[in-house]
């Protein structure tokens, strides 16, 4: 197997991508509404904007995706993504059921951001806790409905129970991560100093269990993967997910600084911008994480699924 994507291969990466950040701000998005927040109209309209794109994101890579998908098979070039015979094949395989979870999970965020911003801009005051728990709990039936697409695709598909339940604890917890990041970047901008701190500061502890989550799970998974420690170093797919783990722990440092140095730190001169630079650096690295995450779940499987 080639680890080296054809222009298909590479299409459906960046789709990966596309999906990958719009469940990442469905979950982090809806997270700090509920937990980092200042109540304020701007900032909760901010936050659905987010979510929303997030979800209109997410949707259209979900369901460019299917198609790339159906032309690299078909092998006519772009037209063959829409060989409607061929598309209709697809529809009863387990890529059709990926793609119909995915799609109805972003659909609905989608629409249910929508109207929350309608329906705050209608509001003549700030918005109370009530009005987040409701449109919270649409999100998180959503996401589940993306998570539970994964069950069918690729690799994931064949593997055990407790592999699979790990990876999506593991998927749950690194995007509640990531999708923090944009909404806390924007907090930092905040004029409230002590209420900025007090936020991060939450962030900060909630992440302790969210590291914790993402080191289990990943070592489960590492144990469902892998049958001895020289395919890591030896698999195409063992390599690629080196270079992930160096990445993560690059991610790990900054969230590390961020949380002892630079939080505490927030009410000094210049505080809050040393720390808005330092989540600037943390969401690169992110980004870079879910590209290596598209390219070895894209183009290269696990030693048993390489050919």
């Amino acid at each position: 197997m080639s680890v080296i994507p054809n222009s298909w291969e590479l299409a459906s990466l960046f789709c990966k991508l596309f999906i990958y950040f719009g469940a990442a701000a469905i979950v982090g998005g809806s997270l700090c509404l509920w937990l980092y927040n200042d109540g304020s109209r701007r900032t909760v309209q901010s936050n659905l904007r987010y979510i929303t794109l997030g979800a209109f994101i997410g949707f259209n890579g979900a369901l460019l995706n299917f198609f790339i998908q159906v032309g690299m098979v078909a092998g006519s070039g772009i037209s063959g993504m829409f060989d409607w015979g061929m598309v209709s094949i697809f529809f009863d395989t387990q890529l059709g059921d990926t793609t119909f979870f995915r799609l109805a999970g972003f659909v609905i965020v989608f629409i249910a951001g929508l109207f929350y911003l309608q329906k705050i801009a209608g509001l003549d005051r700030s918005p109370v806790q009530a009005f987040y728990k409701l449109l919270n709990t649409i999100n998180l039936a959503a996401f589940l409905l993306i998570l539970f697409s994964f069950r069918f695709s690729g690799h994931i598909s064949v593997l055990s129970p407790i592999a699979k339940v790990a990876i999506a604890f593991h998927f749950f917890a690194f995007a509640a991560w990531i999708g923090s990041l944009y909404p806390l970047h924007k907090l930092t901008y905040a004029e409230d100093l002590e209420f900025m701190q007090r936020a991060m500061k939450k962030f900060g502890d909630n992440a302790i269990g969210i590291v914790l989550v993402l080191i289990v799970a990943g070592g489960l998974m590492l144990w469902e993967l892998f049958h001895s420690l020289e395919e890591i170093f030896t698999t195409a797919y063992g390599r690629a997910l080196l270079l992930k783990l160096l990445l993560v722990l690059a991610i790990f440092s900054i969230a590390a600084l961020n949380k002892f140095r630079l939080t505490p730190a927030i009410i000094s001169e210049g505080g809050a911008q040393y720390l808005r630079r330092s989540i600037r650096i943390e969401v690169v690295v992110a980004i870079l994480i879910l590209v290596v995450t598209s390219y070895f779940s894209t183009i290269v499987g696990p030693p048993d699924h390489q050919m």
